[in-house]
């Protein structure tokens, strides 16, 4: 009797463990799922920080291609003087030379670009090297956007099933729950022996212990697949 008042004890406390709310996490809770991959695309560190490493690429193919610049002068001059200039004026009777004073100015302005044939290969190099990062980081990004999304579809899946198998299992439980509590009256009534009634708590031992694990499932899914999303699954 001792043992069979302890089994009683037992599973009073397993019975208000299971009846713990678990309501809030249903699948008519789920955001739909094309959502949670859309924000586990968007909120990817990895695809984020290959984004900000083409971003920096595209300011050096900026810089590169602006590079040739330093290489082009601009000049400028300005000169201002005083001329003489000397006229010989001739007549019948004799010739007179005349001096004239003139006051002068000049301006130039100029620009060169000296940029050696092997600077302007060298530049254009860089450019290109740079793009083709901009490329590769690009089909990085595709490859991690693929697996984010199989990994979302793949727990997502696993999530609905173990949700769908908890509304199974507690029915389970309900049934064996009324089983326990027939061959309880009848164990007390003396129509049923101590070996039935220990298999029927036997029964509904088992079956908790597995709607137990099924939720214990179910909420590690819910975990990790709210970390690979980076928000709330739930609405």
């Amino acid at each position: 009797m001792k043992q069979i008042a302890f089994l009683l004890i037992f599973f009073l406390a397993t019975k208000f463990s299971v009846a713990q709310d678990f309501q809030g996490l249903t699948m008519e809770r789920l955001r739909p799922l094309d959502v949670l991959i859309q924000d586990a695309l968007v909120n990817a560190p990895l695809i984020n920080r290959l984004s900000k490493g083409q971003a920096q690429k595209e300011q050096e193919i900026l810089l590169n291609r602006k590079a040739w610049t330093q290489h082009i002068a601009l000049t400028g001059g300005y000169n201002y003087g005083n001329g003489v200039v000397a006229d010989n004026l001739s007549s019948p009777t004799d010739t007179q030379a005349v001096f004239r004073t003139s006051t002068f100015a000049s301006y130039s302005v100029g620009i060169s670009l000296r940029l050696p044939i092997s600077e302007f290969t060298t530049q254009k190099n860089k450019v290109k090297i740079h793009e083709l990062a901009i490329e590769e980081m690009e089909y990085q990004k595709e490859d991690l956007r693929n697996v984010i999304a199989e990994e979302v579809i793949k727990r997502y899946n696993s999530l609905e099933r173990a949700l769908t198998t908890i509304k199974l299992q507690a029915l389970k439980v309900e049934s064996n729950e009324a089983a326990v509590q027939v061959t309880e009256s009848y164990f007390k009534s003396g129509t049923a022996d101590i070996d039935q009634y220990r298999m029927a708590l036997d029964i509904l031992t088992t079956s908790r212990i597995e709607l137990e694990k099924t939720k214990s499932d179910a909420w590690y899914y819910k975990r990790t697949l709210e970390e690979i999303v980076g928000a709330s699954i739930l609405d």
